[in-house]
């Protein structure tokens, strides 16, 4: 199984930034995944090039404490999309410059899952 974050490497300041969180079952037989919250919570994470956070997808809700089994066939993927509004948590607009995405999957384990950090470049 991986856990993938997909941003643009690129936008410009203000445009809306598309974000996808996938789960890919790379394995041989069916995965049973045990989610949160319904709909399925998931969080993004955004951090200035310091590693300051910025702005999370979660910050503040409520998460259901639902467990959802969601079942993922060898070669397929669970697909959780979102765009981030380029605000700080404050509703701030933030600066052009370097970021980094990550994305995590509350599961019924101690720890969530994580995508590897993904860069974006917010030009002026």
């Amino acid at each position: 199984m991986t856990l993938h974050l997909s941003v643009p490497p690129r936008v410009r300041a203000g445009e809306p930034v598309p974000v996808t969180l996938s789960v890919t079952n790379s394995g041989t037989t069916p995965l049973t995944l045990y989610l949160k919250g319904r709909p399925i919570a998931f969080d993004v994470v955004v951090r200035r090039k310091d590693g300051e956070i910025v702005w999370r997808r979660l910050h503040g809700a409520t998460i259901a404490m639902v467990l959802r089994v969601e079942t993922v066939s060898p070669g397929d993927s669970l697909r959780l999309e979102d765009v981030w509004p380029q605000r700080t948590q404050a509703g701030d607009p933030v600066e052009p410059g370097d970021y980094t995405v990550t994305g995590e999957l509350p599961t019924d384990g101690p720890e969530p899952l994580r995508s590897a950090a993904a860069p974006l470049r917010i030009d002026p």
